[in-house]
């Protein structure tokens, strides 16, 4: 028996916007959230980066480790601007 019951549709299925919209609205809340999270981790990773080089003593964190921090920081948050931008 070579019948196939089930097959996928041969043109594009428009989801209607009662599925979209959550989804969407979901992706827009998480995309907020990321970029005030990479904007405050940018200021806490700049104070910590400006507070140890003040003082000589204490060193909590590599500056390597800093200025990785940093970069993926403002990656990150550029990347959710681009994404929230595009979806709106």
């Amino acid at each position: 028996m070579t019948d196939v019951l089930a097959q996928p549709p041969t043109s594009p299925v428009d989801w209607p916007d009662e599925v979209w919209q959550p989804i969407m609205t979901g992706l827009s809340w998480l995309l907020w959230f990321a970029i005030v999270t990479c904007i405050a981790a940018l200021f806490v990773c700049g104070a910590v980066f400006v507070n140890q080089r003040k003082s000589t003593g204490t060193q909590m964190v590599e500056d390597a480790t800093l200025a990785r921090i940093l970069i993926c920081a403002a990656v990150i948050g550029s990347a959710s601007g681009i994404a929230q931008s595009v979806l709106a």
